[in-house]
């Protein structure tokens, strides 16, 4: 099997025939929206479908890129049914917003993943999810543009019906509580979305996904978070 970081080069060389083709400063289908200005503060916003929300353009990233302003770039690449776990049915590791998100080498990384994480065909417990999702967060560690990675726990879940291979909010909790335990492990920022969220269902259509409120109240905390 080819190791990680031989599929990264071969996308990297492909990735540079693109953009030497197209004379592009853009990054791929995540930030067709977002112009990388010399000296911008790189945010790459990583996830699921609550980060992707259907477009790259009406996601918070996309919010939360106008309230930093100039000076920062904030890309999306949230990728809808994709969990942390290389274990799961849908890994992100297999996305090409994961390769596109290392090859921008960006400065600062938001991770929110793990509401996936909870369907039954994925759940395999804690400790599981923590090895797993350690290995993923590990990829953007080894990047020397890093200088700031904020783990955000993924946000309460409003589902009352559970149904098989659906998302189960019994397990939000835990991943809760292994995202704060890495990120102390790690030294990193944790932001918990999923208490920040807690006491507001109606940030949330269809109890997973954020409304257009839904959306800019995310941003905000993220914009928050930041700043601090």
């Amino acid at each position: 099997m080819k190791s990680k970081s031989f599929k990264r080069s071969i996308f990297t060389l492909f990735l540079l025939m693109i953009l030497t083709a197209c004379g592009t400063g853009r990054l791929g289908g995540a930030s067709d929206e977002v112009t990388i200005e010399e000296g911008d503060i790189k945010v790459a916003a990583v996830g699921d479908s609550i980060t992707a929300e259907y477009t790259p353009q009406s996601g918070y990233p996309a919010i939360l890129n106008e309230r930093l302003g100039e000076g920062y770039a904030v890309l999306n690449f949230g990728e809808s049914n994709y969990a942390a776990q290389a274990s799961s049915d849908f890994p992100y590791e297999t996305t090409g917003s994961y390769e596109e998100s290392l090859e921008l080498n960006p400065d600062i990384v938001i991770m929110m993943l793990g509401t996936n994480d909870t369907k039954a065909n994925n759940w395999n417990g804690p400790e599981r999810f923590k090895e797993e999702y350690t290995d993923l967060l590990e990829d953007y560690l080894e990047l020397e543009s890093v200088s700031r990675v904020i783990l955000a726990s993924p946000p309460t879940v409003f589902l009352e019906n559970i149904f098989e291979g659906s998302i189960d909010p019994e397990n939000i909790e835990p991943i809760r509580d292994v995202v704060e335990e890495v990120a102390e492990e790690y030294g990193l920022e944790f932001l918990d979305m999923t208490e920040q969220t807690a006491a507001h269902p109606d940030w949330f259509f269809d109890g997973v996904h954020p409304t257009a409120e839904g959306a800019e109240q995310l941003a905000q905390i993220f914009y928050e978070q930041i700043e601090e």
